[in-house]
């Protein structure tokens, strides 16, 4: 397809006319914006997820070690309560070392933490050295004294949380085990407190936070993979959608550039077609006076002088020029219908009597097959005319050797169709995707305007014309024109 002429801008050289990718181009910027927002919308969940579990962590172990300390002052009253003065009363002093006062020990401290989240309880002595614990393998051992004890022996308490599994378990929040140690000072309750000092040992309560850390993992997942979905649906549908709009822009593009393409080939087509019409018409005057005169050469000179001959020639030669340039008028000339209601077989008539006896030369014969009752159109009968006279004689020319034309006529409620199928050679499918261009032509001689000149006429009645190669052999020429079609000037040169 030809190029409209490159247009430039003040200031700038000849500017390149956009392509439909350079048209689509600032939509395309929207859409990777619009994508890195859903990307950015998506990062802004995942740290807000990781905010959320991480404050639901602090929370849990500001409450788990609320409730650790609150645990270790109710065990701090019921072991001096419930072991510590009993003991001392009835024994003079207190040996966890003997079976009896170890039971006993471990008694009240199993009935007082009955029913608690706790899976460990361990009593230092201020030497460092394990007092009682649930596991009594651990008893009578020495431990090196780490902060969180110094800090209890010092009367504050504090905790610190354990976990244990693989690197990534643990930095993604997910650790097989975690378990929250507190330490708290193991006071002298009244009267001993004024006989002994204020801190007696060190309580280690160890509570399991597994279950706990690892329901908190969960509904992180929970929010990332909901978010996760949401993106996801979000960005199907955004892409449904950008997909649509980038290809009805393209369309829109590609449509707007063949208008262009049409706009500029009618532009040349019809400087072409009024330089044509000015040239005819200064052309067909002396032609018409050479062809009159060697008519009249051939009538005085006589046979015998040879000069005959020659004259025939010129007014062959008149004629074929002034056929050509006829059909330049007709195509540069606006299709003006005048439409009257007429007989599209009577219009037919008339072209094939016109054409009889150059068929009968040509040895071309016609066929007819009419629908019966055919109705009245409104069209303009003179260009119908001239219409089929292209269509015949173009048909013609296809059969050099003579042979048939069939001409049908069909008729419905709306249109009345017609179709002339000759017996000639057909058309190759890619002269047929240009057949209606002017200026094309397949004929060594001819000005590639006829069926140019066909295809305005048909358009200016509303109708349709189209070609194809007929099943067995030659080509069929269709038209379609509207039984009470409102006709239009058509000034296109096409």
């Amino acid at each position: 397809m030809k190029q409209p002429p490159e247009k430039s801008k003040p200031g700038e050289g000849a500017g390149k006319r956009p392509t439909p990718r350079e048209t689509v181009r600032p939509f395309t910027l929207v859409k990777n914006f619009t994508f890195l927002s859903l990307a950015v919308i998506f990062a802004a969940t995942l740290f807000l997820a990781m905010l959320i579990t991480h404050r639901a962590k602090t929370v849990l172990m500001q409450k788990s070690e609320a409730y650790a300390l609150l645990l270790a002052n109710n065990l701090n009253h019921q072991i001096f309560l419930q072991f510590i003065i009993p003991t001392a009363m009835r024994f003079g002093r207190i040996q966890l070392r003997e079976p009896e006062q170890f039971e006993r020990l471990d008694k009240v401290v199993r009935g007082t933490l009955h029913g608690f989240n706790v899976s460990m309880v361990t009593i230092y002595g201020t030497d460092n050295r394990i007092s009682y614990s649930f596991d009594t393998g651990l008893v009578g051992k020495i431990v090196p004294p780490g902060m969180e004890y110094t800090q209890a022996l010092a009367g504050k308490s504090s905790s610190r949380l354990v976990q244990r599994g693989s690197f990534w378990s643990i930095l993604l929040g997910s650790p097989e085990e975690s378990k929250l140690r507190t330490f708290a000072p193991f006071f002298a309750e009244e009267p001993m407190a004024q006989v002994t000092e204020r801190v007696l040992g060190v309580f280690e309560i160890v509570q399991d936070l597994s279950e706990d850390i690892n329901t908190i993992f969960r509904f992180q997942l929970l929010i990332v993979g909901a978010s996760a979905g949401v993106m996801l649906v979000l960005f199907m549908i955004l892409r449904l959608y950008v997909k649509r709009g980038e290809s009805i822009l393209w369309q829109r593009a590609e449509e707007r550039l063949k208008l262009e393409d049409e706009l500029s080939e009618a532009e040349r087509l019809a400087a072409l077609g009024q330089m044509a019409a000015a040239v005819s018409h200064e052309i067909r005057n002396p032609l018409g006076i050479i062809r009159s005169s060697a008519q009249l050469l051939k009538k005085r000179v006589p046979e015998s002088a040879g000069a005959g001959n020659f004259a025939d020639v010129i007014v062959e030669e008149s004629s074929r020029l002034n056929d050509i340039i006829t059909d330049f008028l007709n195509f540069a000339r606006p299709t003006l219908p005048r439409p009257v209601p007429c007989r599209v077989e009577e219009v037919l008539e008339k072209n094939i009597a016109f054409l009889t006896s150059r068929m009968e030369e040509d040895g071309v014969t016609v066929v007819k097959n009419y629908s019966p009752q055919l109705p009245e159109i409104m069209a303009d009968p003179n260009l119908l005319y001239q219409a089929f006279l292209n269509i015949l004689m173009n048909g013609m020319q296809a059969m050099p050797k003579g042979g048939a034309i069939t001409i049908e006529i069909l008729a419905d409620s709306e249109n009345v169709t017609l179709s002339f199928t000759d017996e000639g050679t057909g058309i190759d499918d890619a002269a047929i995707k240009r057949i209606w261009t002017p200026f094309f032509t397949t004929k060594e001689r001819g000005t590639g305007l006829g069926l140019s000149v066909v295809k305005n006429i048909v358009e200016a009645h509303q109708g349709n014309v189209w070609l194809e190669n007929a099943p067995a052999r030659g080509a069929s020429v269709w038209i379609q024109i509207p039984i009470q079609g409102k006709v239009h000037g058509n000034h296109s040169h096409r």
